[in-house]
């Protein structure tokens, strides 16, 4: 369970709310008819896009320089640093961070890979991946590395691993799955970095859709995707699994002027359930009290019609004698119902 201190940092990891602050709305709201227009259009060029991405072969050279271009057409300009070191792609595991939905698809585009998928995870099984391999989490581990290392060396194509396993806003790196470091091949770490011009709206939360994430950027004027190959790493001989995980963990935040965190998707699991939790207690009271505050109302206005009936009559008896109080009228009154409900009581007591 995270403690108070990795608590915080949590909730400074990962983004529910897809707008910052509600000075961020006002803009929005202006640009708007203009948004939707441009959106709309930028949708057909998008469809047009994917149905290129997989009808061209991958012998075609100019594939991924046109799909790039119609990318930057709609809103998405991909600009990357460095490239691929390793020649031999099927002896090569690629590693990323995750901060987007669109991850797999823009690091696909760029080279071509088949995205594993580790269960547990937070990472969307129906996501922009052209290939995906899901590895199951109720099979021994020995053998889910043995079925790794076959698959690998049968497909003509690395696979590409997000072993933060959950969706961060880009302000850190999450502690790394060990099973890409487990394989025993040469990891290439990739970076990935998103931001967006003119408004202050977030490019993904944590529960959003790939579908609503691209309406957002298809509608927003450009959301900037920067990729950055860093150096192919290999695990070193005095070097535990872990140790390895760690350094390339440490070597990709710091490439990202980021903080590596010790904690890992589990305890982000841990925080969202708590939070989900404590959400619902907060509705669960807030439906109590609004009952009780029903019963409360309707028990106000019961007491209201006995008061408006006994008050009438109170004026009967006043009618009939006129120079008696009222004070007395209504304690006469009162005594003889207490009388009659009494008499009630005694004759429900003689029935039983």
């Amino acid at each position: 369970m995270p403690s108070n201190e990795s608590d915080s940092a949590v909730k400074h990891i990962i983004t529910f709310e897809r707008f910052s602050s509600y000075g961020s709305i006002a803009p929005l709201l202006l640009y708007l008819p203009i948004g939707l227009a441009l959106g709309l259009v930028r949708c057909f060029i998008f469809l047009h896009a994917c149905l290129l991405f997989f009808l061209l072969p991958e012998s075609f050279f100019l594939k991924r320089g046109i799909l790039r271009v119609m990318l930057t057409v709609i809103g998405l300009p991909i600009a990357t640093q460095g490239k691929p070191h390793c020649d031999d792609r099927s002896k090569k595991i690629f590693i990323s961070n995750h901060i987007t939905n669109f991850d797999p698809f823009i690091l696909t585009l760029l080279h071509p890979h088949i995205l594993a998928v580790e269960f547990p995870s937070h990472l969307q099984r129906k996501n922009m991946a052209a290939k995906i391999l899901e590895i199951p989490g109720d099979k021994d581990h020995k053998d889910t590395i043995k079925d790794l290392r076959e698959k690998l060396n049968d497909c003509a194509e690395p696979f590409l691993f997000f072993p933060e396993r959950a969706k961060t806003n880009g302000t850190g790196c999450l502690k790394f799955s060990l099973l890409p470091f487990e394989v025993d091949v040469p990891i290439q770490p990739v970076t990935i970095q998103a931001r967006r011009f003119l408004f202050d709206i977030n490019i993904s939360t944590f529960s959003s859709s790939a579908l609503e994430d691209l309406l957002w950027c298809l509608i927003l004027p450009f959301t900037f995707f920067n990729i950055k190959y860093l150096p192919v790493t290999e695990k070193k001989k005095d070097e535990s699994q872990e140790e390895f995980a760690c350094r390339v963990q440490g070597n990709m935040a710091k490439s990202l002027n980021l903080q590596a965190y010790s904690y890992s998707y589990t305890d982000i699991s841990q925080y969202v359930k708590e939070r989900d939790c404590a959400k619902a207690s907060v509705k669960e009271m807030a439906v109590r009290v609004k009952e009780k505050e029903n019963v409360s109302q309707n028990d106000q206005k019961v007491d209201r019609t006995v008061s408006s009936e006994f008050q009438k009559m109170i004026l009967q008896v006043k009618d009939v004698l006129p120079d008696t109080p009222e004070a007395v009228i209504e304690c006469d009154l009162r005594k003889f119902g207490n009388w009659i409900e009494k008499k009630k009581r005694n004759l429900k007591k003689e029935n039983m």
